[in-house]
């Protein structure tokens, strides 16, 4: 009866006109599946979920254009991707991982001004009990899902310090902001700029990291892109912008073969850099490295990046989920579109062994231990 009734007005807004725009063709490809769904509802012997028949439906649907960066998401996924973009999560702000040793919950660290930080919980600490439920043979999933609640609600937790202290904290389930940027200053007042995408705050926090570095007595700069998945092109070009002299920094291409081009002013950061990247470095990553060796700003040095030249924009639906679709092209400053060219070729080829790409990529590689920021401290000396 949902199936049939939610199908009848699907029907009729389609051919009427009053909520979608589509061709002959769409329209008979709706009835079809109406058809279809009809069918299921009068013939299926077994058990079924409407709901999980039409967010299929949509994914496939999606996903049969034949383009990676194409995607289909629920109300809840829509929810966790606005987040995303602000470099936000919902949860009370700790990195934890079960103790090899101890098989408990160990706290790896706290995110500055997070529900945790603020609580008082401590890298080190373990985490035995959530509202009383006991934490033992848990998974990290399943602690998840224990402590998941509405944004503002409290958390009891229970933790085991060192030397055998017990403490019980009242926390609270909110936002957390994830910084996308770390730096510090490395030998040889070389200033070290990791950025790990370019979502909200990504510009801002850049900015100011590279102006603290200057004001430290930073002579060159090594930013770094590896495993950086890419983000709002927004945040990029104002990088762009403020590393860079006057000139093309982006440039779009639209359905309609138009070019829509953004121009940084004059303003510039006039030191020597080196760029790192990897086969991780998507998107805005790939194009900051790609931009910064057009002008040559920058050297690169890393891995072969993947190769990506399509921007993408999301529109809602109604049912609360969303619709994320290619658009439109975009190009270097030399008109390159990394896609065709199989991605940025560093000036400076090292791929990292197996074993430092994932300690990397977990984050436990040390910097003096890093072949590739190594070649390019290197560089710069």
């Amino acid at each position: 009866m949902l199936i049939a009734s939610a199908l009848t007005c699907l029907v009729f807004a389609v051919f009427s006109g009053s909520m979608f725009d589509v061709s002959r063709k769409n329209r008979a490809a709706v009835r079809e599946y109406a058809t279809l769904l009809g069918k299921i509802e009068e013939m299926y012997i077994g058990e079924y979920d409407a709901d999980d028949l039409s967010i299929a439906a949509m994914r496939a649907s999606v996903y049969a254009l034949g383009d990676r960066w194409s995607y289909y998401m629920t109300e809840q996924e829509y929810l966790e991707y606005i987040n995303s973009m602000n470099n936000q999560f919902a949860g009370i702000g700790i990195g934890v991982a079960v103790d090899e040793e101890t098989g408990m919950m160990k706290v790896l660290y706290t995110y500055r001004g997070s529900p945790a930080e603020t609580a008082g919980i401590l890298a080190g600490d373990f985490i035995t009990e959530i509202d009383g439920v006991d934490l033992t043979g848990f998974t990290i999933d399943d602690m998840r899902k224990l402590l998941a609640r509405p944004i503002g609600d409290t958390a009891e937790v229970k933790l085991l310090r060192s030397e055998g202290v017990v403490l019980t904290l009242e926390v609270v389930y909110d936002l957390v902001f994830s910084d996308p940027i770390s730096y510090e200053m490395l030998e040889m007042d070389i200033g070290y700029v990791s950025i790990s995408n370019f979502e909200g705050g990504s510009a801002e926090g850049f900015i100011s990291a590279v102006n603290t570095l200057i004001e430290e007595g930073a002579r060159a700069f090594v930013f770094d892109v590896r495993n950086n998945g890419g983000g709002r092109v927004s945040e990029m070009t104002r990088i762009l912008d403020f590393l860079l002299p006057e000139g093309e920094i982006f440039i779009s291409v639209g359905r309609d073969g138009k070019e829509e081009i953004t121009i940084s002013d004059a303003d510039m950061v006039d030191m020597p850099a080196i760029v790192l990247v990897d086969r991780y470095s998507f998107s805005a990553a790939e194009y900051f490295a790609a931009t910064l060796q057009e002008y040559d700003y920058a050297q690169i040095v890393g891995e072969q990046t993947t190769g990506k030249s399509r921007s993408q924009r999301t529109e809602t639906l109604p049912n609360g989920g969303a619709l994320h679709i290619s658009t439109s092209q975009y190009l270097t400053k030399n008109r390159v579109a990394l896609f065709d060219v199989g991605g940025l070729v560093p000036d400076h080829p090292l791929v990292l062994s197996d074993g430092d790409f994932s300690l990397h990529i977990s984050g436990n590689l040390e910097k003096t231990a890093d072949p590739q920021l190594q070649l390019a401290l290197g560089l710069i000396k």
